[in-house]
């Protein structure tokens, strides 16, 4: 049987497109490769055969838009002028989608409102977006609510727990950890908790928490702080307020050394830094070198800005 003779007509190569475009969104070598499909007509696909395809889409008043490597059209050469009647009842079965509880059945529903975007004068894909925001934003607040529950229950137990959490610099940290208490503030929930290998207690951010544990060792009950030691001087000196467990330990005309034992190391630091050169940390040596590393890892960033 005689195979029938490749059209070579640039124009039917631009209509075989646009029929690909409004069925559904390819990349380039997708495009490519259902134009293969079709023996009727010539491949013609390199990148300046395209530019020139999608420069005519462009004057033809079709709007293409490019989303991580995959083109879409914004609109179709027709549409259909809805009234606001039938735009509410279009929106409402979007918010439906969610109900339908069959994850292969809410992406067809998704896909099918997707397709009908470019022949309606709303902004379904919009719509379909705020949805989703909408459901990320519902499970984000349910996870926040079991854990501040988990974190509850974990508290009245009484035993150990191991917490792998996030740390500032986007590096995960497991620990283990006696709770004490559940705070908010400027927003934020926190877990207070003991550490009882580094001796010091720690404030956990509870949207940085990865995965809670529990152990089966019960809560000794007996906090051994560590203290973190540190000078201020000049104007600082004559000004500092002694916050909560921290104290004096000597002290001069122009300084004060003082010993800090329950406050969250990070805050700590992060508040030592904002005093500059009026501050310096005595010990422990980790805390020295822990301060010279942020500080450092400031500077940096500020050298690349």
């Amino acid at each position: 049987m005689k195979k029938p003779e490749k059209n070579h007509d640039t124009g039917l190569r631009i209509l075989e497109i646009l029929k690909i475009l409004l069925e559904r969104n390819l990349s380039k070598t997708e495009l490519i490769e259902k134009l293969k499909e079709n023996d009727s007509v010539e491949n013609v696909y390199s990148q300046e055969a395209f530019l020139k395809y999608f420069n005519t889409f462009e004057l033809s008043g079709l709007k293409l838009n490019r989303f991580q490597g995959k083109y879409s059209l914004n609109n179709a050469l027709l549409k259909t002028n809805l009234s606001k009647k039938e735009q509410e009842m279009l929106i409402l079965l979007i918010n439906s989608i969610t109900k339908l509880n069959n994850k292969s059945e809410e992406e067809i529903m998704k896909n099918f409102f997707l397709k009908i975007d470019k022949y309606v004068d709303i902004d379904l894909n919009n719509e379909l977006n705020n949805i989703a925001n909408k459901e990320t934003s519902i499970q984000n607040l349910n996870i926040r609510n079991n854990v501040i529950e988990t974190l509850k229950h974990l508290i009245y137990e009484e035993q150990k727990v191991n917490i792998t959490y996030k740390k500032t610099d986007n590096t995960e940290e497991t620990d283990t950890f006696e709770l004490k208490e559940i705070i908010e503030k400027d927003n934020c929930i926190y877990v207070v908790c003991y550490s009882p290998l580094l001796g010091r207690n720690k404030k956990i951010n509870i949207n940085s928490i990865k995965s809670l544990n529990q152990l089966p060792q019960k809560i000794s009950g007996v906090c051994y702080l560590n203290s973190i030691v540190f000078e201020v001087y000049g104007r600082l000196a004559s000004l500092y307020r002694l916050k909560p467990s921290e104290k004096v330990i000597d002290f001069s005309n122009n300084h004060l050394t003082i010993s800090n034992t329950e406050e969250d190391k990070d805050s700590l630091l992060l508040r030592l830094l904002k005093y500059g050169e009026n501050c310096k940390i005595i010990r422990p040596k980790s805390l020295q070198e822990e301060f010279i590393n942020l500080t450092n890892d400031i500077l940096k960033n500020l050298e690349a800005s």
